[in-house]
C-alpha cells in the first residue's frame, strides 16, 4: 500500500476520513505536517496533525476513543496521524507593542511608508474607534497599471475604505479596490467538501495619487529587498520546517517555523474553514500579536522570498473558541497576488 509522500496524498486522505476525524472528542481541527514522537525529534513522515486540549496516555482513554496510528484513503493510499495539543484562548490577551526604534519608525516615526508600516480606519470617528493593521507589500495592479497596497480584508474593510498611515487622523495612503475574504475548497485546493471554505482574507488598495514613489520603501525594514515570490508545491512536504520571518509596526522582526499546512477548523456555522500555513514563534515567543495582521511572511535566508501574508493568531481568539489558537495564520502569498491580479513592485 502507499504511503502518502505529499501534502497534496494528506489531503486526500483527510477528506475521505473528515467526517471519522470531525467525530474526534475535543477535536481542535487538523492540519498536514510531519509526524513528531513523544520525546523525540521531528520526523520526515508526512503526518494528519490532530489538534486536541490536551493529550492523554491511551491507557486513560476508552478503547472507543483511541485515534488509531495510522488513516486510509482512497486508492489505499494511508498515512500516520500524529496527536498534538492544541490551545484555546479562553480571553484575548494583553499585549504591549514592541519599543524598538524599528517598530516606532513603523508605527510613522519615518518620513517614507514602508512594506510593514502601520495603515488604519475609522471604524467610528465620533466615538473615536479606529482599527490598525500591517502594510504586507506594495504591488502593481495588472492591466492597469495602478500602485497599491496589499493588507488582510479585515484590514482593509470594504471597497472604498479609506486608510491611513499611521492612524486614521494621519494621512490618507490608500483606497481599498478589492477585497476577499473566503474561497471555496475546491477553488483553492482542487479537492471539494460540503460546506468548506478557504480563510483568504487579502484586499488590495489603490494608492492615493497624492503620494510619490519617494514616499514609500518598497523593503522591509531591518531585513531588505524583497526576493522573487515562493510558490508552495502540493506534491512534495518542503514548506514544513521551513524557518521565516516577519516585520511589523507592533512586535518589530519575529522569527519563527512553518509547522503546518492546511489547517482545518469548525466556525460557529459548523462550516469548514481551511487556512494555508500555520507558523510557530521561534524560542517560545509568539510569531505574531494584535496588530500584525497583513504583515508578509517571508524565508529567513538571504532571498527573503515572499511565501505568505499573516491574518491571525496566537492572541487572537477565533469566533468558536474551539480552534488551535496558540499559533499563527497565513495564507500562501502567490495566490493571493495571482487572485487579485497584482505583481510585487
Amino acid at each position: 500500500m502507499p504511503q502518502a509522500k505529499s501534502l497534496r496524498d494528506l489531503m486526500l486522505i483527510r477528506a475521505h476520513n473528515m467526517e471519522y476525524l470531525e467525530s474526534i472528542n475535543g477535536n481542535l481541527g487538523t492540519a498536514l505536517g510531519f509526524k513528531k514522537p513523544t520525546n523525540r525529534r521531528l520526523t520526515n513522515i508526512p503526518a494528519i496533525l490532530v489538534f486536541v486540549p490536551q493529550k492523554i496516555n491511551p491507557k486513560w482513554i476508552p478503547k472507543d476513543q483511541i485515534i488509531p496510528k495510522k488513516l486510509k484513503g482512497p486508492d489505499d493510499l494511508w498515512c500516520l496521524l500524529d496527536v498534538v495539543e492544541g490551545g484555546q484562548a479562553e480571553e484575548e490577551e494583553e499585549f504591549q507593542e514592541s519599543p524598538s526604534e524599528l517598530a516606532e519608525r513603523l508605527r510613522g516615526w519615518d518620513d517614507q511608508v514602508w512594506a510593514g508600516s502601520q495603515i488604519s480606519y475609522w471604524e467610528n470617528q465620533r466615538k473615536q474607534l479606529y482599527s490598525v493593521g500591517t502594510i504586507s507589500a506594495f504591488v502593481k495592479e495588472q492591466g492597469t497599471n495602478n500602485y497599491g497596497l496589499l493588507t488582510n480584508q479585515h484590514v482593509a474593510n470594504k471597497v472604498g475604505q479609506k486608510l491611513y498611515h499611521p492612524v486614521p487622523w494621519g494621512t490618507h495612503i490608500a483606497t481599498t479596490r478589492k477585497v476577499i475574504k473566503f474561497v471555496e475548497d475546491e477553488d483553492w485546493y482542487g479537492i471539494d467538501e460540503s460546506k468548506t471554505y478557504v480563510r483568504v482574507d487579502c484586499a488590495f488598495a489603490e494608492i492615493e495619487p497624492s503620494f510619490t514613489k519617494a514616499d514609500i520603501n518598497t523593503r522591509l525594514m531591518g531585513v531588505g529587498k524583497l526576493g522573487p515570490v515562493k510558490e508552495i508545491s502540493l506534491d512534495d512536504m518542503s514548506i514544513i520546517g521551513k524557518k521565516v520571518l516577519r516585520v511589523g509596526a507592533t512586535s518589530g522582526i519575529t522569527y519563527g517555523t512553518v509547522v503546518a499546512f492546511g489547517y482545518e477548523y469548525s466556525d460557529e456555522d459548523n462550516e469548514s474553514i481551511y487556512t494555508d500555513l500555520l507558523i510557530i514563534g521561534d524560542n517560545d515567543k509568539p510569531f505574531s500579536i494584535h496588530g500584525d495582521s497583513g504583515s508578509i511572511i517571508v524565508t529567513n535566508n538571504k532571498s527573503h522570498n515572499p511565501i505568505g501574508m499573516l491574518w491571525g493568531g496566537w492572541t487572537e481568539r477565533l469566533r468558536t473558541g474551539h480552534a488551535q489558537e496558540n499559533w499563527s495564520y497565513a495564507t500562501t502569498f502567490l495566490r493571493i497576488c495571482n487572485i487579485l491580479e497584482v505583481s510585487l513592485i
